[in-house]
């Protein structure tokens, strides 16, 4: 079985085991012809994926105890993987989700890294910054830091380590997204991986 994940930015494929991030004309073109099952959070891509495939759009299969009317469907995917646990996805938008008791209780959303990246470079070029870098800027979040480059770090990343640690308690970690790794050394005993949402996909899958 072949699946997708139609983001905001790529197409994100699943095919045996393995994870393929294609932008949407490869992803479209590459696949077209191919039975293929996927969820979707771009209505405009989703539109050109009906017109030129024969895909199947899963999206209404995709559900958790506690969501809400608007919630994104990829997030839901994702919180359906593993259980209970607090769950980042660091893409476009970093979202972090809580699961608890098998419920979907609440999350919050954050602007993406490139938006960040995006926001202080409009300003001056010198608050420019590296994102894929952003983790070797950052010395300690217990202390205000000295040069620009790592106060703009800890400025971004303090709120959002802040405010997964606020309501983790005793729940797992796991962290997907592009931009994962940034976030991989900044908790204690993470899950990192790409997989986590077709994981809950296939979950949703099984039982629908």
């Amino acid at each position: 079985m072949i699946l997708a994940d139609v983001g905001n930015r790529h197409i994100h494929i699943y095919e045996e085991g393995a994870v393929v991030d294609l932008s949407y004309d490869d992803a479209i073109e590459y696949f077209s012809s191919q039975t293929l099952y996927y969820i979707c959070v771009n209505s405009a891509v989703d539109e050109k994926i009906k017109r030129y495939t024969s895909w199947k759009n899963i999206s209404d299969l995709i559900h958790i105890d506690g969501e809400y009317s608007q919630m994104g469907v990829d997030r839901k995917a994702l919180c359906l993987s593993r259980g209970d646990g607090i769950y980042i996805d660091a893409g476009s938008a970093i979202t972090i989700d809580k699961v608890s008791g098998g419920r979907y209780t609440g999350g919050m959303i954050f602007p993406g890294l490139y938006s960040y990246k995006n926001a202080y470079s409009s300003i001056s070029k010198k608050l420019d910054f590296d994102v894929e870098l952003m983790d070797r800027e950052l010395d300690d979040l217990g202390n205000l830091p000295k040069g620009t480059n790592k106060q703009i770090v800890y400025t971004i990343l303090k709120p959002i380590v802040d405010s997964v640690n606020n309501i983790r308690g005793d729940l797992p970690l796991y962290i997907t997204g592009g931009d994962r790794l940034v976030f991989g050394n900044l908790f204690d005993e993470v899950n990192l991986s790409n997989k986590f949402l077709f994981e809950g996909i296939l979950k949703a899958l099984k039982n629908s």
